[in-house]
């Protein structure tokens, strides 16, 4: 019986490390990482299932075709590239290059962020951000009216993990 109740133990632990790992690197981003602020586009302001959210996509996520050009191999979906940022005018981050493995010597105003291609684009894992139900409809006319001076602050660890941190909108921000 006390083997049972061991193996039990063991086949629980091991579903909670599981669970555990997948906001694990969300999780050191948000604790360990350099905040930025990226330009972006909301998109799709409610979604049935999830309540009310915002479909973010960045200008970081459409790279150039000289910018694709410059990758080693080709584009290929569901492959791990890294956008290499720069801090540009009023501390927005622009996207300067691509690469396949994470760059190890970026200058002081560069940064590296990791994510998935897909169908032509670059996915990040931040692209949702829930709007909580108070002050839901500030938000939302806030974003109507401001698509494309709207951005998103993210923080990105060491490893190129980012995280959603907030909005900011007409210089208010919003927390994630």
């Amino acid at each position: 019986m006390a083997k049972q109740t061991v193996y039990f133990v063991l086949a629980v632990a091991l579903q909670l490390a599981i669970l555990a790992a997948v906001p694990a690197r969300q999780f050191h981003a948000r604790l360990t990482g350099t905040l930025i602020a990226i330009r972006t586009a909301p998109v799709d302001p409610y979604d049935f299932l999830s309540g009310y959210h915002v479909v973010l996509r960045y200008e970081i996520s459409r790279p150039s075709q000289e910018q694709w050009a410059g990758l080693s191999s080709p584009l290929q979906s569901g492959k791990t590239a890294y956008a290499v940022l720069k801090k540009g005018p009023e501390d927005v981050w622009l996207l300067e290059s691509l690469a396949l493995i994470r760059p190890k010597n970026l200058l002081p105003d560069q940064i590296a962020v990791k994510g998935k291609i897909h169908r032509g684009q670059i996915l990040y894992g931040i692209e949702h951000f829930f709007i909580p139900e108070e002050g839901r409809n500030e938000l939302e006319t806030a974003l109507r009216n401001n698509r494309e001076r709207t951005l998103a602050q993210i923080r990105v660890d060491k490893y190129g993990n980012a995280a959603l941190i907030g909005l900011i909108v007409q210089g208010k921000t919003y927390e994630y």
